[in-house]
């Protein structure tokens, strides 16, 4: 974080010696003169600091098993902690769970979308106006980034069906900071689609009560409720301006209840499974060589090799020739050795087949067991399926939130609309839209935000190549594509190259050796 100029809590600290408190800090602030208090605030308000790093916070983890996980399920209602517990706990201990939510977070293209202006049929239309709603709109999507932003959040949807947070934005950007689950209740829903909830003001009780001069508004104003009336404000609403509240399970938002809870328990059977493959691995690995101490027949201490000669021996091999995961015994009987190898194929397609049981049930990431796929048809039909799955629920909630949102900080702002894809069905989308190009329908800014770029950045671009640069008188003909140029006899002609046909792609060979 650049500053000109020493703040004053880097003076408190250089002069003391000491970190300083919130009251010494405002007292030391009010010595400071207009200009470094300005520099002041800017350096803190471009921090986005939540937290006090001289304390400890711990975030404990517990561990599960099958019959917790069956009581569980008994009861859903009532075990809303411990489900969201359990489903945390396997995000971290299973790697094939883990991969499963993150295939669903990671299907969402925010930066997929389109900015409608208002639009009046019966009125007249300030263009003006019109055209700086789109800007200003334009320019705060660039500034939220709202892919970054809302990967942590569909992470916990996925995870443990709700996410509950608190929206920042100014100049610097869009932060969006999740609360604890277990001091947040669902009480409804705005007619966007997004929901409301509200929060336990006890949370600022005992030692999270210094966390009030780091999170600021709205926790203060709450807090300042709260301290009215401790029993009745006990539960107070979060503000619409900062409320960010999404759910997977949208048919019922009075329970709660992870997205892949039905995958849970075959998540632990898994596991299980892994954890006695590890056991026969390392008996795989694992001898014992015993050596017997034999006698002439005569009587039972009538040995063939004196014993203290025998041990002697036999413990100094044991110290220079046994390397580890061997052990070594002397007992009556021949010199051999015992392995624990039997059921080792056995045992690794039980790791297999229970990992395919796992991702066929999972009821979506059909990707994450594409042996299962046969044929591109079957494969393009399986990613539909999965971005379908992905974001159908929560995609609207996010649509309905950020158009509700930019009003709260924007006088006029236009409507954003997010496109149904993910990073794997976009493309299909953007030549349906080139498509629609030749028929003069408005999707140019729409096909270069598919391709990458933002509206503001395609404008500006465009403004720099052909207005400034002239690039487009320049390098018109090799950019001309199928889009433009005319019908040259086959139709097949003007398809790209992976798409022709045997016959459209000798058709294309015998022109290139025509014009060649």
């Amino acid at each position: 974080m650049a500053r000109l100029k020493k703040t004053e809590h880097d003076a408190a600290i250089s002069a003391s010696g000491k970190q300083v408190d919130s009251q010494e800090l405002k007292q030391i602030k009010e010595q400071f003169s207009d200009e470094q208090k300005y520099n002041f605030t800017t350096a803190i308000n471009a921090l986005h600091q939540f937290r006090d790093i001289t304390k400890n916070y711990r975030k404990s983890i517990a561990t599960f098993d099958k019959e917790q996980l069956i009581g569980y399920l008994k009861n859903i209602g009532s075990n809303e902690n411990n489900l969201r517990n359990l489903s945390w706990y396997m995000f971290y201990r299973s790697q094939i769970y883990r991969r499963i939510i993150l295939y669903n977070a990671c299907m969402f293209e925010l930066n997929a979308r389109s900015i409608i202006p208002k639009y009046s049929l019966t009125q007249n239309n300030n263009d003006k106006q019109i055209l700086r709603s789109y800007y200003d709109t334009a320019a705060m999507l660039d500034n939220m980034s709202l892919p970054v932003n809302f990967l942590k959040i569909f992470i916990t949807c996925f995870t443990q069906d709700v996410f509950y947070g608190v929206a920042y934005y100014n100049d610097d950007g869009l932060y969006i900071m999740p609360l604890p689950p277990e001091y947040c209740k669902l009480v409804g829903q705005f007619t966007n689609g997004d929901f409301a909830y509200a929060f336990n003001m006890m949370y600022f009780s005992g030692a999270n009560q210094d966390l009030l001069d780091y999170w600021g508004e709205p926790f203060t104003t709450m807090y300042k409720e709260y301290l009215k009336d401790t029993i009745n404000n006990r539960w107070m609403l979060m503000p619409e301006k900062y409320t960010a509240c999404f759910k997977h399970n949208v048919e019922d938002w009075m329970v709660i209840v992870p997205p892949f809870s039905g995958l849970l328990n075959d998540i632990i059977a898994l596991e299980d499974t892994k954890n006695v493959q590890a056991i026969a691995d390392e008996q795989d690995i694992y001898k014992m060589i015993y050596l017997s101490m034999e006698t002439l027949g005569k009587t039972i201490d009538d040995w063939k090799v004196d014993p203290d000669i025998l041990i002697e021996y036999f413990d100094r091999m044991c110290e220079d020739a046994i390397p580890d995961y061997t052990s070594a015994a002397i007992v009556p009987g021949k010199l051999d050795t015992i392995s624990f190898d039997d059921n080792k194929n056995a045992d690794i397609n039980k790791v297999s087949n229970a990992t395919k049981n796992v991702l066929n049930n999972s009821g979506g990431a059909q990707l994450l067991n594409s042996q299962a796929i046969q044929g591109t048809t079957g494969l393009l039909a399986a990613i539909k399926l999965d971005t379908k799955m992905a974001i159908s629920s929560l995609l609207p909630q996010v649509q309905g939130w950020l158009n509700r949102f930019l009003g709260y900080y924007l006088n006029d702002p236009s409507r954003v609309k997010f496109f149904e894809v993910s990073h794997f069905t976009k493309s299909d989308l953007r030549k349906e839209l080139l498509e629609n190009a030749t028929y003069s329908l408005p999707t140019k800014l729409a096909v270069n935000v598919l391709s990458g770029f933002s509206e503001l950045e395609t404008l500006a671009l465009n403004h720099f190549e052909e207005d400034i640069l002239g690039l487009g008188d320049i390098l018109t003909s090799p950019l001309q594509s199928s889009h433009t140029t005319s019908n040259v006899g086959d139709e097949d002609l003007k398809k790209d190259p992976e798409e022709l046909t045997d016959d459209g792609e000798k058709s294309r060979q015998k022109r290139d050796r025509s014009n060649g």
